[in-house]
């Protein structure tokens, strides 16, 4: 079981970093992040006096469906930010791993207390972004 869990977090670490790795490549071959600020002297100024009052913070995705899209058309932000998304899904994915181990070994109480994580780890991820007081 160990070494099942332990893989799941190596294989989610190595592949969000190679993940990133490919967007930042592609962002230094393209010399452009596919977004409103790109590298030019412009773009410092742009990227220096973000205002992150101003939502939806330019054309930067902020959201799953803007992810996608940005993926669709190979912008290497979006590319970069999968990365990113992988790299926090890896420890879900885990816990869910190990909720379906101790499901097999029949260990009811460990069941019960993954279960109890993992639906925490799912609420502060979708629940908790809609109250009011904690949105941007």
């Amino acid at each position: 079981m160990q070494s099942v869990l332990s893989k799941t977090l190596l294989y989610g670490v190595v592949l969000s970093t190679m993940i990133i790795i490919v967007g930042l490549v592609y962002m230094a071959g393209t010399y452009s992040s596919g977004y409103q600020c790109d590298f030019t002297s412009a773009s410092l100024s742009c990227l220096l006096n973000y205002n992150a009052n101003v939502i939806p913070h330019g054309d930067y995705p902020n959201n799953l469906a803007s992810i996608a899209s940005g993926l669709i058309q190979l912008r290497p932000f979006a590319i970069i930010q999968l990365g990113v998304i992988v790299l926090l899904a890896t420890p879900v994915i885990r816990v869910f791993a190990s909720l379906l181990l101790f499901a097999i070994e029949k260990d009811k109480q460990f069941v019960l207390i993954t279960l109890f994580v993992l639906l925490v780890l799912l609420f502060s991820f979708f629940v908790v972004p809609e109250i009011p007081i904690f949105k941007a």
